[in-house]
């Protein structure tokens, strides 16, 4: 085994940065070339990697593979990067490519699946370390952590213990992984489902749903994604924040969407199928 391996690390968020942070700071690792977004990046938790190995790509992955070949790395590190690895990428470096999945492998594979999974009333998820085959999301596991999602939390709550899960798996793996020693096990790829990547459409509340569900779908595209989506009176709304209220003897005979009443602090109630929402925090478009 080398003393030092050559790793080339692609990504750009929080938790990209999180990787690219331990490998500058791990003495086996010679880092020869991170590369990020551009400044231009609107992705939400953008973190510019910065270093002088950085290199903020323009255009495609794509476009720097011969660059990538000609730096002979022996590992290949990517978190915080929704492109897809080229796959004349996935077999340059002797040990592989790997990354992170936002999910319970083979469980949720494909885009915006933290806000699906919070939509859809998930209790828990996962971080999974995986490596990258030509099918996407399915290569073999190296390691899971279990992220529990309480029924408080909203998306950046989430994301930011995706970061911390993150720092675990790569503390506690990727000297196994420097050393040859990390097990890792196929997925069955007859199991799981993909998630498509969520439009605006998918961002519309309809009130005609139970409270629980027009809920979860706050919860799940606040701060930093792009908000839900709603109709209160004859203006629309970004709803960022928002809470269940279980009486049933208010606001009688109101039809879902009714607006109940309208506090001092600016909190409105809203009728739903079998309830109402206190939205707490809202801007008008």
């Amino acid at each position: 085994m080398k003393e030092k391996i050559k790793v080339i690390f692609v990504g750009g968020l929080t938790n990209g940065k999180i990787v690219h942070d331990y490998l500058v700071h791990n003495q086996y690792v010679d880092l020869v070339s991170s590369f990020t977004y551009t400044d231009e990046c609107s992705a939400p938790r953008f973190v510019r990697i910065e270093g002088e190995e950085s290199i903020a790509r323009s255009g495609s992955l794509a476009d720097y593979v011969e660059y990538i070949k000609g730096q002979k790395p022996d590992l290949i590190m990517v978190a915080g990067w929704s492109e897809l690895v080229p796959s004349e990428l996935l077999n340059v470096a002797p040990m592989g490519v790997i990354g992170f999945h936002p999910a319970k492998l083979p469980q949720d594979r494909g885009r915006s699946v933290l806000a699906w999974q919070i939509e859809d009333g998930y209790k828990e998820t996962a971080l999974t370390m995986f490596k990258y085959t030509d099918y996407p999301d399915g290569g073999d596991i190296i390691a899971q952590e279990v992220v529990p999602i309480e029924e408080n939390d909203y998306i950046n709550d989430i994301l930011d213990k995706m970061d911390k899960a993150t720092y675990n798996l790569m503390r506690a793996y990727f000297p196994l992984i420097r050393k040859g020693l990390a097990a890792a096990k196929k997925q069955d790829l007859s199991e799981g489902q993909f998630r498509r990547l969520r439009g605006e459409m998918d961002s519309w509340i309809d009130w005609d749903k139970n409270s629980e569900v027009i809920y979860n779908k706050i919860r799940a595209i606040s701060h930093p994604y792009p908000g839900a989506l709603a109709k209160i009176g004859k203006e629309t709304y970004k709803i960022w924040r928002a809470e269940i209220v279980k009486s049933h003897f208010i606001g009688e005979g109101c039809q879902p969407g009714c607006v109940i009443a309208r506090y001092y602090n600016g909190s409105v109630l809203v009728k739903t199928r079998d309830g109402y929402l206190l939205i707490t925090e809202m801007e008008e478009l």
